[in-house]
């Protein structure tokens, strides 16, 4: 699975869905214009039914009419929609009355979650999602949602939390994972927004169906007769727009969720945490009781809707059976059948005791050790491992991500749920030393009292012990809190980071990755991808040369670094900066032009990168941050592989 490869396929299908919701507006207004001219014909022209060109003869002006009225239903229901969950994945959680899940519950289940949440953004290399749990559903089933991988939220039912064991929810996360980094969840967010104006018309003729219950004298209820017919006209209309959505979600989803359940696979070593989950889920059951299941019914893991056509090409999930079977083989199905009732048959004997112990699975044998690393590897090595684990980690990085968490101080990681331990946590990783750390302290102090200083100074002690390799995943534990600070507050809050950072009057390398990470994943809201502008190298090797100068500079290879860069692009020319002129606005002027390349001309300038970075042949800590840095610019998230690779702190 190559992660630039599905963001180009993804863009491809935005297409596809902006091509069958035209089709289905088309036909909606076609059905429309028929029926109005059928009664204007009823209403006002009987003698047109004797020719022989009736819909002819009925004037322009009901189809003008008709038409502008439908593209205004159906336009207005799309608009709404989209502006409602401009918030992104938040929104959505919002829209269903999801609860924020924080990091200080006390629920062991959902302490559960969190934990295994961000084991998978660590080793992802993106910033861990919030999660949110909707407590009054109880069969199992989850989704992502949001517009970009930094800024994701993780939403689960309550009965995939309490009926999962973790394996299973592992494997459940796995998956929503997945649909994170392959660029689903934004075309979800869109394709919410598409069927909302399609089926607008029949739920406005719903709404008059149901809604004239209440009349109480003849005349009344002879008015009420004629609004119900009006609503059945209109819902038989609206019926067109229920079936084009179920065919569109049908073609944009449905193969989705069989690269999803193998992603879920390679990320965990175990293809039977998703198997098993899907297998209860078959047996307990996906629905969920909410208004709005229906239109979000493609982000599920699970159907959440009961299907109701009998033709397949109109379900939005594959058969539960065949992705089982796809995972762990012909006859799975009837062997985890057998592994549950025997759990169940143990549990009832257990005289009601309330712990559920997680079976070994007899399908399987036990999960591998991952391959230690063999000796040192060629830049062209290490670039093309690199570009190949974005978007696609394995258990390697599920691995060290684990490592990283436990290693961080629990007070720590209890901490960032609240406001003022993940600033403080943060300005942890920006604390000098001495009379450095007296002057950061009182600037931090400023309009915030003297707990976030003494916290800051508190934690940064703490995770002296773990070194350099503590900054990226304490930021990525920190910012989903910091995200949810109002404009204006994070804002100030840049601004204090970059002020910490400038006390002594110099930026090193460490404080300008940190710094260009909290630009990107606090400050940026964008709610559309960025559109294409360069389907070239060559249009951007300006900003390129701007970047690989700083990986020169910073690795101390400098101009024969740099062309080692410049060559691997296939960029003639390019002009080795001074360090000078690399100022934090200039880098990242370049990196946003460079964000705009085409997805898959943006793996050949990584690679470029990693060549630059490595033209001693070796690839340093600080080196791979400054390269996860500018990849995560580019909205290309790069796992832990180069803590794991390299040769030299």
């Amino acid at each position: 699975m190559d992660f630039f490869e599905q963001q180009h396929r993804a863009r491809r299908r935005t297409w596809l869905m902006l091509l069958l919701f035209l089709l289905a507006v088309a036909a909606i207004v076609a059905a429309f214009d028929l029926v109005c001219a059928i009664v204007y014909i009823g209403l006002f022209d009987v003698q047109i039914l004797y020719s022989s060109s009736l819909l002819q003869q009925v004037p322009r002006s009901v189809y003008v009419w008709s038409t502008l009225a439908t593209l205004l239903v159906i336009g207005w229901g799309t608009a709404s929609r989209l502006y409602r969950l401009s918030g992104g994945g938040v929104a959505v959680a919002d829209l269903i009355g999801a609860r924020h899940v924080k990091r200080d519950t006390g629920e062991p289940a959902e302490r559960r979650l969190l934990n295994v949440v961000e084991e998978m953004a660590l080793a992802s290399g993106i910033t861990v999602p919030l999660v949110f749990v909707m407590d009054d559903q109880h069969a199992i089933n989850a989704f992502a949602a949001g517009y970009s991988p930094n800024e994701a939220t993780v939403i689960v039912t309550r009965g995939a939390l309490e009926q999962l064991n973790r394996d299973e929810l592992q494997g459940v996360v796995a998956h929503e994972f997945s649909h994170i980094l392959n660029g689903d969840m934004r075309l979800n967010i869109h394709l919410v927004g598409v069927i909302a104006g399609i089926v607008m018309i029949g739920s406005i003729g719903g709404f008059l169906m149901t809604g004239i219950r209440d009349g109480d004298d003849l005349r009344r209820a002879g008015t009420d007769i004629r609004v119900f017919f009006l609503g059945l006209l209109l819902w038989l209309i609206g019926s067109i727009g229920v079936l084009a959505g179920r065919l569109i979600k049908a073609v944009i989803s449905r193969e989705r969720e069989f690269l999803a359940d193998a992603s879920a696979v390679q990320f965990t070593r175990n293809p039977e945490g998703i198997g098993g989950a899907l297998f209860k889920i078959g047996r307990r059951g996906s629905t969920i009781a909410q208004r709005h299941a229906e239109e979000l019914s493609h982000m599920c893991i699970g159907a959440p809707v009961n299907d109701f056509f009998e033709f397949a090409v109109f379900h939005d999930h594959p058969p539960l059976d065949e992705r089982i079977e796809r995972l762990l083989g012909s006859g799975a199905g009837r062997l985890l059948r057998e592994r549950m009732e025997r759990a169940e048959a143990a549990t009832l004997s257990a005289q009601g005791s309330p712990v559920v112990s997680e079976l070994v699975s007899p399908l399987y044998a036990p999960r591998k050790a991952a391959p230690a690393a063999s000796g040192p590897r060629s830049a062209a090595g290490i670039a093309g491992s690199m570009v190949e684990s974005i978007g696609n980690p394995s258990s390697a990085h599920l691995d060290h991500a684990r490592g990283m968490l436990e290693a961080i101080p629990a007070e720590i990681r209890a901490a960032v749920g609240h406001e003022e331990g993940a600033q403080a946590a943060l300005f942890a990783l920006l604390l000098g030393e001495g009379e450095l750390r007296k002057a950061q302290l009182a600037l931090i102090g400023e309009r915030s009292g003297a707990e976030v200083p003494a916290q800051s100074a508190r934690f940064a002690d703490a995770l002296k012990p773990l070194g350099a390799r503590a900054r990226l995943p304490v930021l990525a534990l920190v910012i989903p809190t910091l995200k949810r600070l109002p404009g204006p507050e994070r804002d100030a809050l840049l601004e204090k980071i970059k002020a910490v950072i400038e006390v002594d009057r110099k930026i090193t390398l460490g404080e300008f990755v940190l710094l260009t990470l909290c630009r990107s994943q606090i400050q940026r809201e964008e709610k559309r991808s960025p559109a294409v502008k360069y389907r070239s190298v060559d249009a951007v090797a300006t900003e390129a040369a701007i970047v690989l100068s700083l990986l020169a500079h910073a690795g101390g290879g400098g101009m024969a670094a740099f062309d080692k860069g410049m060559a691997a692009l296939g960029v003639a020319g390019g002009v080795l900066r001074s360090p000078s002129e690399l100022n934090i606005g200039a880098v990242e002027s370049a990196l946003n032009e460079l964000n705009l390349l085409a997805p898959l001309k943006k793996p050949l300038f990584i690679k470029a990168c990693v060549a630059t970075a490595m033209a001693d042949d070796r690839l340093t800590l600080a080196e791979g941050e400054l390269l996860r840095a500018i990849c995560a610019a580019l909205d290309s998230p790069v796992p832990p592989i180069l803590e794991t690779m390299e040769a030299v702190a």
